[in-house]
């Protein structure tokens, strides 16, 4: 095995090209504000300040990104009811072998294979 596969050594890889990133974008962030502020009787930007307004801008994008499509456990419990499940729990015993028979055609199963499965709430207790 390699030493640069095993989990330390990427680990290792990914903090050091994420931290040059960083450091490297702070630096340009730092120098434009201050080749552009020169001369408007601002306090020129500092290194850490670039370094954190850097950090601070990825953080607001990732969340935009990333954040907008996480909705909450309540909600998803909630929508879980669709219509195909309340179809199913309304059909009748005839109308869910007529199913069980089309499925197995459709999808190529054995018809001793289909009568092994179940449906939605037709769980006996």
């Amino acid at each position: 095995m390699s030493i640069l596969t095993t989990t330390t050594a990427r680990t290792m890889m990914y903090i050091f090209s994420i931290g040059g990133l960083l450091v490297v974008n702070g630096a340009a962030v730092a120098y434009m504000w201050n080749s552009l502020m020169d001369g408007r009787g601002g306090e020129p930007l500092r290194f850490l300040e670039g370094v954190g307004i850097t950090a601070f801008a990825y953080v607001i994008i990732f969340a935009v990104k990333y954040g907008s499509g996480a909705r909450p456990l309540a909600k998803q419990r909630q929508t879980s009811d669709t219509s195909v499940e309340r179809k199913c729990a309304e059909m009748t015993p005839e109308q869910r072998g007529e199913l069980r028979k089309h499925l197995a055609a459709t999808c190529g199963r054995a018809e001793s294979e289909g009568k092994s499965s179940t449906f939605v709430h037709e769980h006996r207790i």
